[in-house]
């Protein structure tokens, strides 16, 4: 029989939402077709094998799993680690440094589209419509680069402007400014997170439409769906604790803006080298419609929508996961 390790945690600031999903994703796991091994990254950045989720809580020592003797437990691997080191191809380095499959994205893919400042720049090459944005780096630009970039960011966009760390997700570090006064704070926030910052056009009351996409050659591109939110930004407690945010599926939108967001998300996906899956994230405002990001390992909660978006394409829960299995390279 096959075994399947369900990778979770890690060492970002998503841990707690990847378990969330790797208990989702266990519960409904085909234990008949395959072996289900919990593979948990623990903050301490020691790999241990458990025997189920709970245990993370106090991961045994006895269970402590070192990278070369993955092979030994596991044949290939499912991964539920968001955001970085699990979502941006330092696990899927780790993971090809051994020869195991995975499903999802590989390191290049997995690292761009983390990585925000280098995604955009990417999709403003080839053309594809995104709001516009500014670039901070605080690692290469001084202080009169940085007043500069600061100061054209102010003459050229229009509030709301939204600061963002370049590595991050979940909304974690992203701060609306409705006064340019707020642009201190936010600005150290976001630079908790990362040293590379986008300063970004916001929009006012724009519609936020998601797609799944499913495949590594031949795709499954599902039906736009709709997040309709409780407040304009759709922020870490509004994503997770919460509960709010209502859920469209599919978004009402007429034939040729759902045909327009399908073929950006189809292209944007290709462009990003992306395989496996990937969430692909629009925003809607005006008639027109603007990319917004690409998540290389979405959420799997129950209220995450790519599972709600692909069961709405005639996916169960568990027949996706088997999937998502097959997909792994």
């Amino acid at each position: 029989m096959k075994k399947v390790a369900l990778f979770f945690g890690g060492l970002g600031n998503e841990a707690s939402v990847s378990i969330v999903s790797a208990a989702n994703v266990a519960a409904n796991f085909n234990q008949d077709e395959q072996k289900l091994v919990l593979i948990y990254w623990h903050r301490d950045a020691y790999f241990y094998r458990l025997d189920k989720i709970a245990q993370t809580k106090k991961p045994p020592l006895n269970r402590r799993l070192a990278i070369n003797d993955f092979k030994k437990y596991f044949d290939s691997a499912l991964l539920m680690t968001h955001g970085r080191y699990g979502e941006d191809g330092v696990l899927q380095g780790i993971l090809e440094s051994q020869k195991i499959p995975y499903s999802g994205c590989g390191v290049l893919s997995s690292a761009l589209c983390m990585d925000k400042a280098l995604f955009k720049l990417l999709m403003a090459g080839q053309k594809i419509p995104q709001v516009p944005f500014f670039l901070l780096d605080y690692s290469r630009h001084g202080q009169k680069e940085q007043a500069e970039i600061l100061s054209l960011a102010k003459k050229r966009l229009k509030l709301p402007v939204y600061i963002k760390p370049a590595n991050s997700g979940s909304s974690v570090g992203i701060s609306r400014l409705d006064a340019w006064s707020k642009l201190p704070a936010a600005l150290k926030e976001a630079r908790k997170h990362d040293y590379k910052i986008i300063i970004e056009q916001g929009l006012v009351k724009p519609r936020e439409i998601e797609v799944a996409v499913l495949g590594n050659d031949k795709l499954e591109i599902s039906r736009p769906g709709e997040l309709r939110l409780p407040q304009d930004f759709y922020d870490f407690e509004e994503k997770y604790k919460n509960g709010r945010t209502q859920m469209l599926i599919p978004a009402p939108l007429n034939s040729l803006q759902a045909k327009k967001i399908i073929s950006l998300a189809r292209q944007a996906y290709l462009l990003a080298d992306c395989r496996g899956f990937a969430r692909v994230d629009f925003f809607l405002s005006k008639g027109k419609i603007y990319l917004n990001e690409i998540n290389t390992l979405p959420g799997f909660t129950d209220i995450s929508m790519y599972p709600q978006l692909m069961m709405a394409s005639g996916y169960s829960y568990s027949s996706l996961i088997d999937k998502l299995i097959n997909l792994a390279v």
